[in-house]
């Protein structure tokens, strides 16, 4: 069975990688689209171009709906340079599945250290440590990094508009990780868009499932810009509060 492993996150109280629009819209024009297996490129030409992406920011939103009602959301901003091994990251989630709760995290990483903000429902920890030896920060962002096998899905069609491809792609079977088990999912649709050289600017992504007994939808949309040229601060809720703790992040982190 295919497992979806770009759909992400059924459970709304995770730590993710929320929505700005790209830089640039792409110039009006008429389309042309071709269908699998006569595509303009290949899943391994759109994974390498995903994997020459060194720096970039982004922002994920998702929408949990249980049936017609929404049960929970979640926003993510981001960014990430792989090759200075920094990545900040602030999430923000809410549920109502029991009750209202929310969940926020503050993360900053270098290559040698990292220090978290979490604020649960008005509790508030932090912490920082060290890497140890042969240890190191996760930069990867997985729905971005899985997403050239949006091409293996057995329904694929790609549509030139301008400056830009139009990945079009749905599949009616597989699983999608969800907490410590996995989930079924009974429809998937994704709708990617590229830049002519194979680079996500945006993500719209609607994950049918079943949990429960019961029917769910998860709605993700995925922005992606200055690709290449990012700029990774640590997130200044994090800096502020710990300067109220009298901690200063910069000199912190350094000590590692």
């Amino acid at each position: 069975m295919r497992k979806l492993y770009f759909a992400v996150l059924l459970a709304l109280m995770v730590i993710a990688a929320g929505c700005i629009s790209p830089n640039k819209a792409p110039s009006p024009t008429s389309t042309t689209s071709t269908t699998s297996p006569n595509l303009p490129f290949t899943a391994e030409d759109m994974k390498r171009a995903i994997e020459g992406m060194q720096s970039y920011e982004y922002s994920m939103k998702i929408e949990t709906y249980n049936g017609t009602k929404l049960a929970g959301q979640l926003a993510t901003e981001g960014a990430v340079d792989i090759k200075e091994g920094l990545k900040s990251i602030v999430t923000v989630s809410n549920s109502t599945a029991k009750g209202f709760m929310y969940y926020r995290t503050y993360y900053y990483t270098t290559r040698k250290g990292y220090a978290s903000l979490i604020d649960r429902n008005g509790t508030v920890t932090w912490e920082a440590a060290c890497y140890g030896q042969g240890e190191g920060p996760n930069l990867t962002t997985s729905i971005l990094d899985n997403l050239w096998q949006v091409l293996n899905f057995p329904s694929v069609e790609v549509e030139e508009e301008g400056d830009y491809y139009i990945i079009h792609a749905n599949t009616t079977s597989g699983t999608i990780e969800g907490g410590t088990r996995d989930v079924r999912a009974y429809k998937t649709q994704v709708e990617v868009k590229l830049t002519k050289d194979l680079i996500p600017v945006a993500i719209r992504e609607t994950v049918h499932y079943t949990r429960n007994g019961q029917r769910w939808v998860d709605v993700i949309t995925v922005d992606v810009w200055n690709v290449n040229r990012a700029e990774v601060t640590p997130p200044e809720e994090l800096v502020n509060y710990l300067e109220e703790q009298g901690v200063n992040l910069e000199e912190l982190l350094a000590k590692c």
